[in-house]
């Protein structure tokens, strides 16, 4: 078993989780049964991914129209894998290997109640003082880490995640793609107000959005905004969710690009102050 103070990637999840629950990402306990490998889920049996995404879609969203219900779906499933990432590349310069295969899911009753790694591997930038450790590879650089957190990220799990909501659950390329780079956004707002650097931070983001090769190119805009002497990091979408189609909004969501940029300003300035 690895405990907390004895392994660089589960010292810096326990440290990002005490910004929020959402930025840890736990070890799978070996002695809890009921675990499904993610490679299992999304890649074996179709009629059970369908199955699952419309059961959650309706429980949640109150839908099972396949594109709302895939949403609904994805949206859980990002903010449980992507917070981590962008919280560790950010702060800690590692990223967690979150391939498929080292992704699993704790199974209850027809639905799933954890997510963890299967084992805690990780890539950190060269020079680190944890370089070392054996389940850490060693980063050139900066850029080379970020090309890493790519592979990872999007290429060995979204990209296949997606592709198999899509073919088995009839969920929406498009919509999935957008709730991804709005995953990563989610992460970089959180972030944003504990930042020692917000600089820094947001030049991870410009290198993760501005890139032409990624997926989530395009798929949104992040801005700082400032309302009386505060400042929040905000992202305004190029896509839609589709929560307006269901019972849980009144309308559309702040940052929704059915929202007017003048309407959004005035949401973005709002939660500023509902901060103090």
């Amino acid at each position: 078993m690895y405990s907390f103070s004895t392994h660089p990637l589960i010292d810096g999840l326990r440290r990002a989780g005490a910004i929020s629950p959402y930025f840890d990402l736990p070890i799978r306990d070996a002695n809890l049964e009921g675990w499904i490998s993610a490679e299992d889920l999304f890649l074996g049996n179709d009629q059970r991914l369908r199955n699952l995404v419309r059961t959650y879609g309706q429980a949640f969203w109150g839908s099972a129209n396949p594109h709302v219900a895939g949403s609904a779906f994805i949206i859980a499933y990002l903010t449980r894998l992507v917070w981590p990432v962008i919280g560790q590349w950010v702060r800690e310069g590692q990223v967690p290997d979150v391939t498929l295969g080292n992704i699993v899911f704790h199974r209850a009753g027809e639905g799933i109640d954890a997510t963890a790694m299967a084992h805690p591997n990780f890539a950190t930038l060269d020079g680190n003082s944890h370089g070392g450790h054996p389940d850490g590879i060693i980063i050139a650089d900066d850029d080379a880490l970020y090309s890493q957190l790519k592979q990872w990220l999007l290429v060995a799990n979204l990209d296949l995640v997606v592709a198999a909501l899509h073919r088995a659950a009839g969920a929406s390329v498009k919509i999935s793609w957008n709730a991804a780079a709005y995953a990563c956004a989610q992460a970089f707002h959180q972030l944003f107000p504990v930042s020692e650097s917000p600089v820094t931070l947001a030049t991870h983001a410009r290198k993760i959005f501005d890139d032409s090769s990624s997926p989530l190119h395009g798929q949104l805009t992040m801005e700082v905004v400032t309302h009386q002497g505060r400042s929040g990091f905000f992202a305004r979408r190029s896509g839609c969710c589709l929560a307006w189609r269901t019972d849980r909004a009144n309308g559309y969501c702040a940052n929704c690009i059915l929202t007017p940029r003048e309407q959004q300003d005035r949401e973005f300035r709002a939660m500023i102050e509902s901060r103090r």
